[in-house]
């Protein structure tokens, strides 16, 4: 059991790499793809020190999740409201048994190797 934090940390580092890499390509299934593609092309991941994933899901995420409020020109115009598209949110929850199913196998892996079982 002394090499429990190790293995612990090698095997969820790994596991949390593909739920973040499974995510992504979710999301990128389900994003609202304008003309240029730029939303699409704009999620990215990248490992985040030894054992982390970072997920980005580019700089209109905010906006398309959410929408935008009541927007107005200029001339005092209404342009009307942004609507909802979420993607993120849709993608976590589409993922969450497959990540948590991965997460459990990468304990389960972690002690039988620490335990010298495995």
């Amino acid at each position: 059991m002394q090499k429990m934090p190790e293995t612990t940390a090698r095997h969820l580092g790994a596991a949390n790499r593909d739920n973040g890499e499974l995510v992504l390509q979710v999301a990128r299934v389900l994003v609202p793809v304008g003309a240029t593609g730029k939303t699409k092309a704009a999620i990215k991941g990248r490992r985040e020190g030894e054992h982390g994933y970072l997920m980005d899901f580019g700089p209109l995420s905010s906006i398309l999740e959410g929408g935008t409020k009541e927007r107005v020109n200029k001339a005092g115009k209404s342009s009307g409201k942004g609507p909802k598209r979420p993607f993120v949110n849709p993608a976590l929850k589409a993922t969450d048994r497959k990540r948590r199913a991965r997460a459990n196998k990468a304990l389960r892996d972690a002690i039988k190797e620490a335990g010298g079982n495995g």
